[in-house]
């Protein structure tokens, strides 16, 4: 203990300079000296206390405290441990400068010093990766009580419910002890609405005087002076701190949440981003309320509104593309759309007739009858197959009628044929979820290894890998549909081994209106999987795909490219042809479905295929339905 009480100042400024002659980490050379220098003191202080006691509780607290500082300013373990080193080298270099000439006391501490930071070492690990785990548990934790808060306020309409639900949760969310709500008049000026917990009642007035000019989001505390009128709250207030958060819609500022803490907290990014996210649930509920408030008005316009909705109604009923008939109790008809006159081929009004005289198989006495609805039958009516749903009304426990929808057999055919789109979404999807499973099960082996700098190392290499083709294709493509589908179909192509490049210079701005998202996705998806199964089986230097997307002055133009083996010159004119396939078990419907979306756009799809090569399938749309 004398040894080190006499070498201590040695031993803190040999620390400082062998962290600037090694000139890193980078974190701990960005701090102030006197910062460096107090966390140095600390240390030695703590490992004297620790060999004068021979108890571990005084290392243990500083680093505790130590650790919680620096993930809080988001410095790696690797870094500290790194600092770590340079310390221990500064402690037994100032030891034996000192002990040289007597080497048995030399030796001996020097063990016990390595006994002591090996413990310090395994500790730090420790410590560090609890706190981690507890700051990503409150993240979470606060997320879903955000999530939970946020459920609640939207579905209440009741402007004062909502402003006070805002507040308590607040206070209970951020462990506040004061807090208030203050919305813009027409005006502009603020008005506190609700309040709870100040000592001074004026408190929420002169906040709301004071915070119009600030940014969305600022913490006041107890030793800044930006902002005058907010450090005469804190200290009227008895606060460390004060949040005050602007709700905003869109880009109109209607009103101002502010709370009270009454401790000294650092606010990471993490904690930022939650008291935005609830500023942001807060503002949409109060909007909601504050678009439902006027209930008197709306009183008076029902009448109006109940006319125009039976009409709307109408309206919905007779431009279905189902064929709609309704009967009674007794089996006589109540109702039947423009779509079930076609179909029944009568001339004459049907309603008010018996079920039976009109359609003899429709089957509804007996659903009114047994009150058991029966779902997708197929029957033929008026010399059709029809797909048909029965289902009984009840009104008040009591079978009161039933109702029959319907519509043609090859409709519904083709419209699952089209659903191949979404199928092709959903398998992208699990691709997606494939790889990130594997990618848990990389990072559960190796935290069990107790690799936990590898830990970190990988989780920053699938971060940026995957934010870089999320930032390049959410930039380029606008169309979230058609985004959210290349990403998907990169992960696909990933887990069969294919390499799926997005051209650099991809563009898509926007979807000409007469060719949807829907449309998009049936396209671009069959073209890509078709480009994926074609050099799935080839060897590793021409499993690639590439695909591009442009806008050029009159037309969208789409071109998948592949690296197979081309298709043969007597199969180009069949391929989009309904039914032909050479794969096996293959349907073909995907080609067909492209050239139907794409002639139905009135665009143009062409193809040039050279055997042993690949194949470039293109695709031009025109930009106005007018070219």
């Amino acid at each position: 203990m004398k040894v080190l009480y006499s070498i201590r100042q040695a031993i803190n400024s040999g620390a400082i300079a062998e962290l600037e002659q090694a000139g890193m980490p980078a974190s701990y050379l960005a701090m102030e000296r006197t910062q460096l220098e107090a966390e140095f003191q600390g240390l030695t202080g703590a490992v004297m206390n620790t060999v004068r006691s021979g108890s571990f509780e005084y290392l243990k607290t500083f680093l505790s405290s130590s650790c919680k500082t620096r993930l809080e300013q988001g410095i790696r373990l690797s870094d500290i441990m790194a600092v770590f080193d340079l310390y221990e080298t500064s402690l037994k270099d100032a030891m034996t400068l000192y002990l040289g000439e007597d080497l048995v006391v030399l030796n001996t501490m020097r063990r016990e010093i390595d006994t002591l930071l090996d413990r310090a070492r395994v500790f730090v690990s420790e410590c560090f990766f609890l706190l981690y785990e507890e700051t990503v548990f409150k993240q979470f934790e606060q997320l879903r009580v955000i999530n939970e808060i946020s459920s609640h306020m939207v579905s209440s309409l009741n402007l004062d419910r909502v402003l006070g639900f805002i507040v308590n949760n607040a206070l209970r969310l951020f462990k506040a002890r004061c807090g208030c709500v203050s919305l813009a008049n027409t005006g502009g000026d603020f008005v506190t609405e609700i309040s709870h917990g100040w000592r001074d009642p004026n408190s929420p007035k002169l906040i709301a005087r004071c915070s119009y000019p600030i940014s969305d989001i600022i913490i006041a505390s107890a030793h800044d002076g930006n902002i005058s009128c907010l450090q005469d709250v804190i200290g009227m207030e008895g606060l460390k701190k004060l949040v005050v958060l602007k709700l905003r819609n869109k880009n109109r500022v209607i009103g101002l949440l502010s709370v009270g803490i009454h401790d000294e907290r650092r606010f990471i990014s993490s904690e930022i981003r939650v008291l935005t996210t609830f500023a942001n649930s807060a503002a949409m509920a109060v909007h909601n309320a504050q678009l439902y408030a006027d209930t008197d008005q709306k009183l008076q316009e029902r009448v109006r509104e109940t006319t125009i909705l039976l009409e709307q109604n109408r309206t919905l009923l007779h431009s279905m593309r189902e064929g709609v008939i309704a009967v009674d109790s007794a089996g006589y008809i109540t109702l039947v759309n423009h779509k079930a006159l076609s179909s029944i081929n009568t001339a004459a009004d049907p309603v008010g007739r018996h079920i039976s005289e009109v359609i003899p198989n429709s089957r509804l006495p007996s659903v009114v009858k047994s009150g058991q609805a029966e779902y997708d039958q197929e029957q033929m009516l008026g010399g059709k197959a029809v797909i048909t749903n029965r289902v009984p009304v009840i009104a008040n426990g009591k079978v009161t009628g039933a109702i029959a929808t319907f519509r043609d057999k090859e409709d519904v055919k083709q419209l699952a044929e089209e659903l191949i789109g979404v199928k092709s979404l959903l398998e992208s999807m699990r691709a997606q979820s494939h790889e990130f499973i594997n990618k848990l099960h990389a990072i559960s082996g190796l935290i069990q290894m107790g690799q936990y700098d590898k830990v970190v190392e990988l989780i920053t290499q699938i971060y940026q890998a995957k934010q870089e083709l999320i930032s390049h294709i959410v930039e380029r493509v606008h169309d979230k549909a058609t985004a959210g589908l290349l990403l998907g179909k990169v992960s696909q192509a990933q887990e069969k081994g294919v390499v799926l490049k997005i051209a650099q210079r991809c563009k898509l701005a926007k979807l000409p209106p007469h060719f949807s998202s829907t449309s998009m996705v049936t396209v671009l998806g069959n073209l890509i999987t078709n480009a994926i199964e074609a050099v799935g089986g080839l060897e590793a230097d021409r499993r690639h795909t590439e695909v591009r997307i442009g806008m050029g002055k009159k037309h969208l133009i789409i071109q998948v490219d592949d690296r197979g083996c081309g298709i043969p010159r007597d199969h180009l004119r069949q391929i989009f042809k309904r039914g032909f396939s050479t794969k096996q078990g293959g349907r073909g419907i995907g080609l067909a479905l492209v050239r139907e979306e794409v002639e139905a756009s009135g665009g143009k799809i062409s193809v040039r295929s050279v055997a042993g090569q690949g194949s470039r399938f293109t695709v031009r749309i025109p930009l106005s339905s007018n070219i």
